[in-house]
């Protein structure tokens, strides 16, 4: 059986630089042990336009040139380096997890850990075209869901605590929260401050 090429990709501004440091390094650790590269590229800032947009032009650079791409948002680190990404049922597509808070519908997916492959290119094309979000919250994440109304078949969505597994020390209502043994932590929604506080307490206990 061939061997998937398969790339794990973050990337951060450097304003965050002091906690994607920290979640780097679990990220880092991962890759190496199932054999998958890493990259983490410094995000280019443009006027007009929020960070986080340049996510999917990453993706458009590099998905192409590989057979799986699992990305990870700087605010999330990897806490069980056991599950590989064989262990997850995702599809030749994209593959996410529900969102995390109260009021999101079972379409509502997290862009903050996506797993893909070159066939979700037309989604993520898709996406990229729909500047109106470039400056507008959710960014990305935005983008992507209304693509993914125009390419269902290319889209699946996983419960939460698959790939967007939330702290309740940091949101107290987060729904199916993240437990022992969770693949992913994410640290959404707060100051680099609260995360950076957080990650120090966090990985003393673990």
């Amino acid at each position: 059986m061939l061997l998937m090429k398969t790339l794990v990709l973050t990337a951060w501004t450097e304003n965050m630089e002091e906690v994607a440091t920290i979640t780097a390094s679990t990220k880092i650790d991962y890759a190496h042990k199932h054999g998958y590269q890493y990259k983490a590229p410094i995000l280019e800032q443009r006027p007009n336009e929020y960070p986080a947009w340049g996510k999917l032009r990453l993706l458009l650079d590099y998905l192409p040139t590989v057979d799986r791409l699992f990305w990870i948002d700087a605010d999330s680190l990897v806490t069980n380096l056991d599950i590989s990404l064989e262990r997850i049922p995702y599809i030749d597509g994209l593959t996410a997890s529900r969102d995390w808070g109260i009021d999101s519908s079972l379409r509502d997916f997290s862009s903050s850990a996506m797993i893909l492959t070159p066939k979700a290119l037309p989604l993520i094309e898709s996406a990229a075209q729909k500047i109106h979000w470039a400056n507008y919250p959710l960014w990305d994440q935005s983008s992507l869901h209304e693509a993914a109304r125009e390419f269902g078949s290319l889209l699946h969505i996983l419960p939460r605590r698959a790939l967007n597994a939330v702290p309740q020390e940091l949101h107290p209502f987060a729904i199916e929260p993240w437990q022992e043994g969770d693949f992913l932590c994410h640290l959404t929604s707060k100051s680099n401050q609260e995360r950076k506080t957080f990650l120090d307490s966090f990985l003393q206990r673990h």
